[in-house]
């Protein structure tokens, strides 16, 4: 099933007109061989609680017996970022409020920061910090960072900030879902370890 926004974007011009842009800004940063030169950040949606139906023990008869917890589950975001040829920088992870528990911290890869927000998902304030994060780690010489159309991506101040050091380039809107590379090649695996894990 696919909405028909993602269905009237997804289309040959959309597409066609997307790769000879990506071309271009390749050519134009002298990156066409350097694939470690080229990143692409995305968020997963992970969820760090199970939220399905639990066994209760109560009393033989009773009709209706209700369990206290959320009514959805707890979850985090990580923030993936590596580039073309498969090296990883360390992760951003974000969660929802205020203060910061230590334990937040834990067995986390070295380097990764955590941040917390109002919502626990990215704010342009988390996204600007996020490409210093990435300038720490990124090769040197210029580099491209391809990301989606996210409300919280599209501010002035983040290109004001990235363009000390990384060109930035946005998948057309609607298209993600097949032009993303983290979706396609990192995340559709990921997801399915991490629920297991979570079993």
């Amino acid at each position: 099933m696919m909405n028909p926004a993602r269905a009237q974007k997804l289309n040959k011009d959309i597409v066609s007109d997307h790769f000879s842009k990506y071309k271009s800004v390749l050519g134009r940063l002298g990156i066409e061989h350097k694939p470690e030169s080229i990143y692409n950040i995305d968020e997963k949606n992970c969820r760090i609680s199970l939220h399905h139906q639990q066994e209760v023990l109560t009393a033989k008869g009773k009709k209706r017996v209700h369990q206290i917890a959320n009514e959805h589950a707890e979850s985090v975001i990580v923030v993936g970022c590596g580039n073309a040829i498969g090296s990883a920088i360390p992760p951003m992870i974000l969660f929802k409020g205020k203060r910061m528990k230590p334990e937040y911290k834990d067995n986390l890869p070295p380097g990764s920061p955590v941040k917390m927000t109002p919502k626990g998902s990215m704010t342009t304030e988390t996204f600007i910090e996020f490409i210093n994060h990435l300038h720490k780690y990124r090769t040197s010489g210029p580099c491209l960072l391809i990301f989606d159309g996210a409300k919280c991506h599209l501010d002035f101040t983040i290109v004001e900030e990235a363009e000390k050091c990384i060109t930035l380039y946005c998948l057309p809107s609607n298209t993600t879902h097949e032009l993303q590379p983290r979706d396609k090649s990192v995340y559709r695996s990921f997801e399915h370890h991490w629920d297991q894990e979570l079993i």
